[in-house]
């Protein structure tokens, strides 16, 4: 119960946290506030079922100071703070119940503070008859089907006859499609406490047009005074369905599909044993085979299908993240998620989230200016950071990118020449050399250490995690304009394309997305006891290195000349290896670090003829 508990609670906050970040846009937000207080009552009935007894009694005058405002109407900005606080101390409960420790000391302040705030707020008069038409509208929803949308809409505070605007909104949509249904009816729209909420089902499109939730919401706010308007696509259930058609999900363990996925891996080795085995041979065993080999890949893409989950459980924590660090560096934000609806394997994500949250305190410390800086340049005082994420051939590119005074090129040259890069200013002049320069462990721009960066930590720890999982980082900055960076990374962490190389009778592989490209260099063959340092590829010198001495093996003089050319952390290097083979879609193994081994592998794998592999961790390379 404690781990279903944790589970169910850890998402229940997030979507406190998101609705509250809602309402401190809009406060008056009626669906936010009712959505955060559904969410605290349950959490409260959750941690008392797990006698979390101080956890509960915070939750409960939390959900006491939601009544008051919903009965107010709107969310007041020191309320607003209560909750948040409430909402961290909460999740600090339950990372102790997680550790099986007390309740954290801070729930008790908190419930202090939360008390004496519900004593403080003042209900309104009419607040009894709200909650009646509120009944009144939720059994009207209940009643609408067949509805295509649903539109949420609040006139304006000046509207001077705001029935009369309803119904000029309701003549509107009906000539776009059916109006269903319209809530609060017109008896309550003519009363003067009507809280000028208004929803709005619509069936299909007439004349078999289409809609789209941006097309519906301009036409209702051509109507005029409206303040606000939200388009929903809805999913109603027709009175004569049958039970049990809706989709039911279940949470299962992560390290269950973790199993699973490598038993699947193992099939698949063994299918291509059998066919190998049967290479030529006809009739029923051969049809049995084949039959087999099918039903085995169709069950490896079920397995890798259910690992999948949406980019939102990652993106869903930056709004709050964001705000917080705003706050803390007075500066003013506005943060655009694009992409959270975008599916991901389970291993992609659980280590996508650390990488991007070092990239937005980079965008908001270094990049963003403080407001006045910000209008004495000609901006707009709230600066903007965009996450966006897509698909892009064939890998997931993720991009921080901010509008703020872009990266300091001459800065980042002078730092790095007092740490003894020499040709730090050549370096600095594209993009490619100064993520480079940035990169380098220790290098800061930040003119003091603070709790959100001056440590020179951020940029190289975004750029080894993300080497590790086989992927790499870009980088796009211009003064006085902003800058970009994006990861790209394999859409799965446990399943890689990867080019199998050969150095001596052993095969190792490296993940495709690090191969910038692989060539012949004739002028290397037969030359092991006078390698150069560096080799020339397509018109530039880049430094070579040997994987045969890299790895501690005899020189050979059989050697081809066989370079692959690695995207490496501190730019390209050619890599000399015996020969180049096939490229493979591998199922990655994870290592265990035996204590004094140089970390020269990133995990392994097994190749379709049973054998072993080691993966090439490149960041070791260069």
């Amino acid at each position: 119960m404690l781990s279903l508990f944790l589970a169910e609670g850890r998402d229940l906050l997030d979507r406190v946290d998101a609705e509250l970040l809602m309402l401190e846009r809009t406060p008056e937000a009626r669906r936010a506030l009712d959505s955060v207080f559904r969410s605290l009552h349950s959490l409260k009935g959750m941690s008392a079922t797990v006698a979390l007894d101080a956890t509960a009694r915070a939750l409960h005058a939390g959900e006491s100071l939601l009544a008051a405002a919903r009965d107010a109407g709107r969310i007041e900005p020191p309320q607003l703070a209560a909750l948040l606080t409430l909402s961290d101390v909460v999740r600090q409960a339950l990372d102790a119940a997680d550790r099986q420790q007390g309740e954290p000391a801070a729930l008790g302040p908190v419930l202090l503070r939360l008390e004496a705030m519900v004593d403080r707020a003042a209900p309104r008069p009419d607040a009894a008859r709200d909650r009646a038409h509120a009944a009144a509208r939720v059994q009207q929803a209940t009643t609408v089907v067949d509805a295509h949308w649903r539109l949420d809409l609040t006139l304006a505070d000046d509207c001077a006859i705001p029935q009369a605007r309803a119904t000029v909104i309701r003549r509107r949509l009906a000539g776009l499609a059916d109006v269903l249904a319209v809530a609060p009816d017109e008896t309550t729209q003519a009363d003067p406490a009507w809280n000028r909420t208004l929803t709005v089902w619509l069936g299909a499109a007439r004349d078999g047009g289409v809609l789209d939730a941006a097309s519906l919401e301009s036409a209702a706010r051509a109507c005029g005074e409206v303040a606000a308007c939200a388009a929903l696509r809805t999913v109603s259930a027709r009175p004569d369905a049958q039970p049990g058609q809706a989709a039911r999900t279940v949470r299962i363990p992560a390290q269950r599909l973790d199993d699973l996925l490598d038993l699947i891996g193992e099939l698949v080795l063994a299918r291509d044993r059998m066919l190998r085995t049967h290479v030529g041979e006809e009739g029923p065993a051969r049809v049995a085979i084949d039959d087999t080999a099918r039903l085995i890949m169709q069950l490896r893409d079920g397995i890798l299908q259910s690992r999948l989950v949406p980019l939102a459980e990652v993106f869903d924590r930056f709004p709050r993240h964001v705000r917080d660090t705003a706050l803390a560096l007075g500066k003013e934000v506005e943060l655009v998620v694009e992409g959270r609806e975008l599916e991901v394997d389970r291993s992609l994500l659980d280590e996508l989230g650390d990488p991007l949250l070092h990239l937005l305190r980079n965008a908001l410390d270094h990049g963003l200016e403080l407001p006045a800086d910000r209008a004495a340049a000609g901006k707009a005082r709230r600066g903007r950071i965009v996450v966006r994420a897509v698909r892009d051939a064939g890998m997931l590119a993720v991009t921080v990118a901010d509008d703020g005074r872009g990266v300091d090129r001459e800065h980042v040259a002078a730092t790095a020449l007092a740490q003894g890069v020499a040709d730090a200013e050549e370096m600095a002049g594209d993009d490619q050399g100064l993520l480079q320069l940035l990169a380098r462990p220790g290098l800061s721009t930040a003119a003091a250490v603070t709790t959100i960066s001056g440590r020179g930590v951020g940029v190289d720890a975004v750029l080894s995690r993300v080497q590790a999982l086989g992927g790499r980082l870009e980088l796009a900055t211009a003064a006085g304009t902003g800058t970009a960076i994006t990861i790209r990374l394999p859409l799965s962490v446990a399943m890689l394309r990867a080019l199998l190389v050969r150095v001596g009778d052993e095969r190792y592989a490296i993940p495709l997305a690090l191969i910038h490209s692989t060539v012949i260099a004739d002028e290397l063959r037969g030359r092991a006891a006078s390698l150069p340092e560096a080799v020339q590829v397509a018109g530039t010198h880049l430094p070579m290195v040997s994987l045969r001495q890299h790895l501690g093996l005899p020189p050979a003089d059989d050697v081809s000349g066989h370079l692959v050319v690695l995207e490496g952390g501190t730019g390209r290097v050619a890599l000399l290896v015996d020969a180049c083979l096939a490229p493979h879609d591998i199922v990655v193994k994870p290592l265990q670090r035996v204590r004094g081994a140089a970390p020269k592998f990133s995990g392994g794998t097994i190749l379709p003829d049973g054998t072993p592999s080691l993966i090439l961790d490149i960041n070791s390379l260069t």
